[in-house]
Formats: C-alpha cells, structure tokens, sequence
C-alpha cells in the first residue's frame, strides 16, 4: 500500500499545519488543557469549519468519504501540535456507527459528527485484556426499548466532552 500523500493530501496537512502553528502554540495549548472542558470549543467548531471532521463519512452523511491516508495526513499535523480535541474518540465512536448502526442511527449521528455539533466517546479496552480489544467481560442485555450493560471498561476515550458513547460489548 502506498502511504506517500497526494497533492490533494499534502494541501490538507499543510492547512492543517498552518492551523495548528498560527493558532495552538504551546501557551494556548496550556489554556485548553487547564480549561474546565479540557479542550477548546473555538478550535473544535475550525475543525469542523474545515471539513476535518467529515473526512472518513460517506457523502450520504455530509462526509467526503476519505480513507486512511487521508485521515493519516491530518493525524500527524495534529500530533505535531499536540491537540487535545476529542477528534479520534469522535471519530472511532462515529466509524462504528458507521460501520454497524441501523440506517436511523447514522442519519441522527453522522451528520452531527460531520457538522462538529457532536462529539463521542469510545469505550473499547478492558482490563487485563492487554492488546485483545474483542469484548470479553462486558456484556450487552435487551431491556425494554433499551439496553443493560454489565461489565467494566478501563478506557473510555473523550468521555469527559462526549454527549454519545459507544461501547464494545459482547
């Protein structure tokens, strides 16, 4: 697989770069971090603003329907500047939807995600699990029009700015 970026790509990471360099220097980093939300919503709604967080969504949802690469770019200008945006819980709670929701679920979800209007989280590892990330212990119970679940997750990525989660579970 080629992982060199195309000029398409290499455009994005270099916006994304002069975003992060003209506004995330170290000192407002501190300040995101400090915050009572542990982010900026200003910096979240320019993710948004531009495209970022429609990348891997299909265009059915407002998306650009982007691959790895894509995202690839954009991961690493971000890892350079170090942001603290729940970018990545956003967008592995989003995908699963993507990939296992109902059709009403992703019309209530993805577009939100896609617009920056919401935010998940992604509870995935369990403890002692190590490197195996197939649900063992926790379970999931139909109750009702709902669901019960039983179990713990040690890791819970974004949950402090998630207005969603999703969970893995058996």
């Amino acid at each position: 697989m080629n992982f060199d970026y195309n000029e398409e790509q290499q455009l994005l990471a270099d916006s994304v770069r002069r975003f992060v360099q003209k506004d995330y220097d170290f000192e407002a980093r501190r300040r995101f971090v400090d915050s009572a939300e542990g982010y900026s919503e200003k910096v979240w709604g320019a993710l948004a603003q531009m495209g970022l967080t429609g990348i891997p969504f299909s265009p059915d949802h407002g998306g650009f329907g982007g691959g790895a690469v894509d995202l690839m770019s954009v991961m690493e200008a971000f890892g350079e500047g170090l942001l603290v945006e729940p970018y990545l819980p956003t967008l592995l709670g989003a995908r699963c939807v993507a990939q296992a929701g109902s059709d009403a679920q992703k019309k209530a979800i993805l577009p939100q995600v896609v617009e920056g209007t919401l935010r998940m989280a992604f509870a995935f590892a369990e403890k002692g699990a190590r490197y195996d990330l197939t649900p063992s212990s926790v379970t999931a119970k139909k109750a009702g029009s709902g669901w019960t679940l039983d179990g713990e997750k040690v890791v819970v990525l974004g949950a402090p700015s998630a207005a969603k989660l999703v969970v893995m579970v058996r």
